[in-house]
């Protein structure tokens, strides 16, 4: 079943017992129209209708018993509005009268196909106790009611059947409904409920009726009519109740559960009977031959439901005793073993399969403590797996014992606590064969089959996992020189018989926590251990132990060895490997035989482990700047834009050796337009009035597509040309294509400013002027410093910057490393400066803070009206 929304059913009532309180009292017997039952007619059509709504949602096999309330509903509907508008007379009557106690018995059908709902209906126990009960309440309904109501002369003879019906009704139908759901499925236990709450009201209203034919007053009529009322609306609920049930219950929806409704309904019958015929002695009530006649029946019914559970009790006794030989059977016959243990893990039960794995004699103790079997070394181990996981099941634990004949033998074992026992209950496996066969496919997996060493799994292995332990390490990887020949000359056996000399001869040379692997073929490698000094010195043992002539069989061969060497770096196999495989290379073109050690060559490491156009993608590539300040001011005017790679395994990578492996990989137009987009916009992000300064690379711009990447830089942005400031060399300048003049020339144009880096170091300035339309030059003071003359190097730099004004271009001094060079260049009015006295290598965060809050060399710009604050890079 589909679930369904639930409207509130409390108004609905609430508005039948408003209309019914204003329309009984204008409602007498005899009256047409009888109101009272038209608003029945219309409350029973309503809960008729709403049932087939709901009905509707249901999944197909689950409608047939609420479409049946539907139906009762109907039926209700149907007598009243006959009965209300008088048609027919009392022949109408009469027949309304009989489509209601249809009606009213059409829940019991449904309380039927509900009970069909459980599983393992036994429908003989279900007939007898709803039979049973049914005759218990007809005893109670005759001696109480029926009896004096029927005696002669107390109501007219035409009535006598209808009190007689009315009378017996909410016997029969009460209950038949109240036995058929004292047990219902666990997902319908609320609507089964509902339905003999439904059923009790009717009944209830049958015997008003009932009681209104024996004494005609309006009070009993009125009464039955709220009764109805409330019957049709808690057989909306009940289907209502079961809409929700989700559609396709699982097995556990199916359960059987004790209703307590029904239960309720079968004690009250039952006691009822007792309690009525001693009330009818003490009263000198009637009893009649049908009370006694129906009291003799409940009497052989009680004996045969008893013989009935006396009956299902011996065979629930036969069934478990059956199951404990089976269960008894399977274990015994079971290879593996099972075992419980109290919560001072001593044995209480042990199959012969778990005494043969524990090592338990027949004569011995039977309840030995567990733990008394097992290592010493595992026992703790062995308590606190055991006892861990109280109330569940827990991980598997494994056990080591010693055997009979003293062979280890290992245990595999699953366990659960018995709820509520303080108990577990153990599932013992050998695995000793199959932990054996692990071992040996696992050696078997990092051993080379011939030499009996490791192979290349376990070598990089270790460096993986080894590196954050032992401290430095190196890796020496070598081949043999000559061996092809050895194979042409003597055959793939002596080849192999030479492989496994060379493996003895290294295990030889080296330290026991050293590792020697073969990687394949002719190759080998050793993970040391230690400094790279006592790696070379194991590197030059290695070479000349191999150098030495070897006998195989009857004949001598004499193979020399390269080998490459290099330092492990935590988390670096591959990168290891690559290096001491580049040193391998290096050793075979110095003429084999020795060894060499690898020099750090990050481009080529860089180019080959990684690629920049994936790092540009994942953000390994990064701007760093560089602050340029006022130099009478210290205001911050600019930044200094450098690409950096954020290495995962070489860590930073300044720019060269960036544009270097650019080069490598054919990746310097993506870095180019990637450099230049990003420094504009993040200068925008950070400040509407900070210039920004990008430096072009030697032999590597694309001056095809500069023009181009700048304009839509700058239009992307929305950063004034101005603003950005592009650098060169002279290096730039004599490596670049000549297109790149020109379109330096045509950025110019746009209004984007040119500077030239490292100044002072090639060329004059003037004839880099004749070239190019500069407005700044960059002058390196390291370059100048020559000899440490501190005033030699102000004298230089005061020329430059003379010279540069006569041009009006703005000069910047870099890299300057102690704040009294910074006061010195200040004071002799450098127009800007920077250099690792001031912030340097910021990402665009960092400079972001350094704006809000300045340190003491740079302030954050002050906006002063008609002034542009980074003059010193304007014009």
């Amino acid at each position: 079943m589909t679930g369904a929304r639930r409207p509130h059913l409390a108004p609905v009532l609430l508005v039948a017992l408003v209309a019914l309180t204003l329309t009984v009292p204008v409602s007498p017997p005899g009256a047409v129209p009888q109101w009272d039952n038209l608003v029945l007619t219309a409350v029973a059509t309503w809960a008729a209708w709403r049932c087939s709504r709901l009905t509707r949602r249901m999944a197909r096999p689950d409608r047939l018993p609420w479409q049946l309330l539907g139906l009762s509903s109907l039926l209700l509907a149907c007598a009243s509005l006959v009965t209300g508008l008088g048609v027919g007379g009392a022949q109408g009557r009469f027949g309304a009268g009989v489509v209601l106690l249809v009606a009213a018995l059409v829940p019991t059908v449904s309380a039927a196909l509900i009970g069909a709902r459980v599983r393992g209906t036994r429908w003989p126990v279900l007939v007898v106790d709803g039979v049973m009960v049914a005759f218990a309440l007809v005893v109670v309904a005759d001696v109480l009611v029926l009896a004096p109501a029927l005696t002669p002369g107390a109501i007219r003879p035409d009535l006598q059947p209808f009190v007689l019906a009315y009378g017996i009704y909410p016997a029969v139908a009460v209950g038949v409904v109240g036995a058929l759901c004292t047990v219902s499925a666990a997902a319908l236990r609320r609507p089964a409920t509902a339905v003999i709450l439904m059923t009790a009201l009717l009944g209830l209203a049958s015997a008003l009726l009932a009681a209104h034919l024996v004494q005609p007053t309006g009070l009993w009529s009125a009464a039955a009519d709220v009764v109805i009322a409330g019957a049709l609306v808690t057989g909306v609920h009940a289907v209502q109740l079961a809409s929700a049930v989700p559609a396709g219950p699982s097995p556990a929806d199916a359960t059987p559960t004790v209703n307590s409704a029904g239960v309720v309904v079968d004690v009250l019958a039952l006691v009822g009977v007792p309690l009525t015929l001693v009330t009818a002695l003490l009263v000198d009530l009637r009893l009649s031959d049908g009370a006694l006649a129906c009291t003799a029946v409940v009497v052989l019914l009680l004996l045969a439901r008893l013989f009935m559970r006396i009956r299902d009790s011996d065979r629930i006794e036969e069934d478990l005793l059956r199951s404990e030989e089976d269960f008894r059977g399977l274990v015994e016959a079971s290879s593996d073993g099972v075992a419980i243990v109290d919560a001072d893990l001593r044995l209480e039960f042990t199959s012969p399969a778990a005494r043969t794995l524990l090592g338990i004699a027949a004569a011995a103790d039977l309840r030995p403590s567990l733990l008394d079997l097992l290592h010493e070394e595992d026992r703790s181990r062995v308590r606190r797996e055991l006892t861990a996981a109280a109330g569940g099941t827990s991980p598997v634990v494994h056990l080591r014992l010693q055997g009979p004949e003293g062979e280890r033998r290992e245990l595999e074992v699953s366990h659960h606590e018995r709820p509520g026992s303080g108990r577990r209950l153990l599932h013992l496996r050998d695995v000793t064969t199959r932990q054996r066969r692990e071992r040996e496919l696992e050696r078997m997996a990092f051993t080379d089959h011939l030499t009996r060493l490791p192979n290349r799994a376990l070598l990089f292995q270790e460096m993986a996992t080894g590196s954050a332990t032992t401290g430095e390490r190196s890796l020496l990887v070598l081949d043999l020189d000559g061996f092809k020949a050895v194979n042409d000359s003597a055959g793939h056996e002596a080849g192999d018989l030479l492989l496994v000399e060379v493996a003895r001869r290294l295990q030889g040379l080296l330290r026991a926590d050293d590792l020697v692997a073969r990687l394949g073929g002719d190759e080998f490698a050793v993970l040391l251990a230690g400094a790279e000094d006592a790696a070379v010195e194991a590197a030059q043992r290695v070479v000349e132990a191999l150098a030495r002539p070897c006998r195989i069989g009857d004949r001598t061969f004499t193979v020399g060895a390269s080998v490459g060497l290099c330092r492990v770096h935590p988390g670096g196999g591959q990168l290891a490997f690559r290096q001491a495989d580049a040193a391998l290379g290096a050793a075979k073109r110095a003429g084999k035989g020795c060894w060499r050690l690898h020099t750090e060559d990050r481009v080529a490491q860089a180019a080959a482990s990684s690629s920049v156009a994936t790092a540009l993608a994942d953000g390994e590539v990064q701007l760093r700047f560089d602050t340029i300040a006022n130099g009478d001011t210290g205001i911050l005017a600019a930044l200094h834009a450098q690409p950096v790679w954020e290495h995962p395994e070489l860590g930073t990578l300044p720019a060269a050796e960036l544009w270097a492996a650019a080069e490598r990989q054919g990746c310097t137009a993506a870095l180019q337009q990637w450099l230049i987009t990003r420094a504009c916009t993040d200068v925008v992000a950070l400040d509407d009035q900070l210039l920004v300064a990008v430096d072009l690379p030697a032999g590597l711009v694309q001056a095809d597509e500069l023009p181009g990447e700048v304009a839509v830089a700058l239009a992307a942005a929305d950063l004034a040309p101005p603003r950005l400031t592009l650098l060169v060399t002279e290096e730039v300048l004599q490596t670049s294509s000549a297109a790149l003049i020109p379109a330096l020339h045509a950025v110019h144009r746009t209004g984007v400013r040119l500077g030239l880096d490292d100044y002072g170091m090639g060329s004059t300035l003037w004839s880099q002027l004749a070239r190019l339309p500069l407005e700044m030059v960059m002058v390196d003071v390291r370059d100048l410093s020559a000899g440490g003359n501190h005033d030699r190097t102000l004298e230089l730099l005061g020329a430059i910057g003379r010279s540069a004004r006569d041009f009006e271009v703005s000069t910047v001094v870099k890299d300057i490393t102690s704040r009294e060079l910074l006061h010195e260049l200040r004071v002799q009015g450098v127009v800007a400066v920077t250099g690792p006295v001031l912030p340097t290598g910021l990402t665009a965060a960092e400079v972001a803070d350094l704006l809000r809050h300045p340190g003491p060399a740079v302030i954050a710009p002050l906006p002063v009206p008609g002034r542009v604050v980074g003059a010193t890079l304007t014009r």
